[in-house]
């Protein structure tokens, strides 16, 4: 009895455990509660984010359209050059200045390089400077300095080359050595050998001597008529100014205007002012 006591009290177990024929038990269910302050920060999280997402597509949409717009008005015939104009000329052509811009009617005027457009111009041999603008919506302005002659060289009989104050060559042109020289033109500088063509720069010799007949138109127009690579300069009523160099220049040309305000130029010979503070002056032995 005793053994069966112990079978019976192994199969029916005792009152601790769980009854025959269930599972394990269910654990308990916990429940959180979300704070609604915290409910209210993680909505306004995701509203910030979405409106910030708007704003940057919004952005990258208005440049997709400004870039557009902008590609489709430059190629648009209101925006072509429809004219180009020049202004500051005298010596050079129209013709020549709008065709070394390498500007034509019908080209994006946004798309003109202005810079080497200018470049271009100041290659001609008359030009010192060009400035060139867009004036919208359809006109390139053209501004140019141009040089100013002081001086001719005589290259052949009937030919001349027109020389500014730097020495450049801005013309060969027609005139014949025995040519009257009207008042106020430039001035004839002699002495000077080699080929003198356009575009081209006097030497150093010729320089000396286009120095000194600049200096000589400026402060004593009319009275001087030629000057020769040796600067010795003729005078229009006979004589002839001897200035040796361009040292002291200045100061030599106000000695000239001295002495020849107080002389008969009728008998003036030769008036020496390399030195200028002690000009020396010769007569024609006629006024002796």
């Amino acid at each position: 009895m005793k053994d069966d006591e112990t079978t019976g009290a192994g199969a029916g177990g005792s009152g601790e455990g769980p009854p025959s024929g269930t599972g394990a038990a269910a654990p308990p269910v916990s429940s959180v509660v979300v704070d609604p302050r915290m409910r209210k920060r993680r909505i306004r999280v995701r509203r910030d984010a979405g409106r910030r997402r708007l704003k940057w597509v919004t952005w990258v949409l208005a440049v997709a359209v400004l870039v557009v717009g902008g590609l489709v008005a430059t190629r648009t015939p209101l925006l072509d050059v429809d004219r180009v104009t020049v202004t500051g000329i005298e010596n050079t052509s129209r013709d020549e200045v709008v065709a070394a811009t390498g500007v034509a009617v019908g080209d994006p005027l946004l798309h003109v390089d202005l810079g080497a457009a200018a470049r271009r111009v100041e290659e001609l041999p008359w030009v010192a400077g060009a400035r060139v603008e867009r004036s919208w919506p359809s006109t390139v302005k053209v501004q140019v300095t141009e040089r100013e002659a002081v001086a001719v060289v005589q290259v052949t009989d009937d030919h001349a080359a027109v020389v500014d104050a730097e020495g450049w060559v801005l013309a060969i042109e027609p005139r014949g050595a025995d040519d009257v020289v009207e008042t106020g033109a430039p001035l004839a500088l002699t002495g000077i050998d080699g080929r003198v063509g356009q575009g081209q720069r006097l030497d150093d010799e010729a320089r000396d001597a286009l120095a000194v007949a600049a200096a000589v138109s400026e402060r004593m127009p009319g009275t001087v008529a030629a000057v020769s690579t040796d600067l010795e300069a003729e005078l229009v009523d006979g004589g002839t100014v001897r200035f040796g160099s361009t040292d002291h220049l200045d100061e030599k040309i106000t000695a000239v205007q001295t002495v020849l305000s107080d002389v008969d130029l009728a008998c003036l010979a030769v008036l020496d002012v390399r030195v200028p503070g002690s000009p020396a002056l010769t007569r024609h032995q006629r006024c002796s």
